[in-house]
């Protein structure tokens, strides 16, 4: 990541998130995460504190993945909430959250 957009990231999502988000991206530039959020009609900035979500819970349980694997999570994520009504639809990074404690994250 470089160092503009890594300020930029820092600038939304807080130091500790950047730094979830920086791991969870691996060696993918910021663009490669704005880019899936955009392809799903959703906020870039939820989908970072999103990752940060699980980047952390994967990090806790000794887990890793790929950022292509963890952005499809987070997509599936988003699909599944879609049949939620908007009103009370959580918010990206509670339904994911959510979503690893109902399901976790399958091994491929």
């Amino acid at each position: 990541m470089e160092a503009r957009e890594r300020e930029k990231l820092v600038a939304i999502v807080g130091a500790e998130d950047a730094a979830a988000v920086e791991r969870f991206l691996g060696g993918c530039a910021l663009c490669t995460l704005v880019e899936a959020a955009d392809g799903a009609d959703s906020d870039w900035p939820e989908w970072a504190r999103a990752a940060a979500v699980l980047q952390r819970w994967l990090e806790a349980a000794g887990r890793d993945a790929d950022a292509e694997r963890k952005l499809g999570y987070i997509h599936c994520t988003v699909e599944a909430q879609k049949v939620v009504p908007t009103a009370i639809r959580p918010a990206l990074p509670q339904a994911v959250a959510r979503m690893l404690k109902e399901y976790g994250f399958a091994e491929q």
